[in-house]
């Protein structure tokens, strides 16, 4: 078995999101850690999920809680379509990447 690394943190999909757009984001943030060892510390797992956040979208996670648009990431479904909810990572998806990263590290 393949030593994991930072994408495997991502491997399982949540099955709730913020809006449409979160899910693209999740795999996009995947794809870029793709290769990259786990970090050493909690907190280095989420200042690399806000750096890249920052990175694929343009936009710095803490920055506004405000939902923003992303056209790369709409599919043709709703009024979220392609819709971005940094509250959504800041509170939720953050916390539960780190908690499998705690899982991954405790073996």
């Amino acid at each position: 078995m393949a030593e994991p690394d930072f994408s495997t943190l991502f491997e399982r999909p949540l099955t709730q999101w913020g809006m449409r757009g979160d899910p693209p984001l999740w795999r996009a943030m995947a794809h870029a850690l793709e290769g990259h060892p786990l970090p050493g510390r909690f907190w280095d797992v989420r200042s690399t999920v806000e750096r890249e956040f920052e990175r694929i979208t343009g936009h710095r996670l803490l920055e506004s809680a405000e939902p923003f648009h992303m056209p790369e990431f709409a599919i043709g479904s709703g009024m979220s379509d392609g819709v971005v909810a940094p509250a959504f990572w800041v509170r939720t998806a953050i916390p539960i990447l780190i908690d499998r990263w705690e899982a991954l590290r405790a073996g």
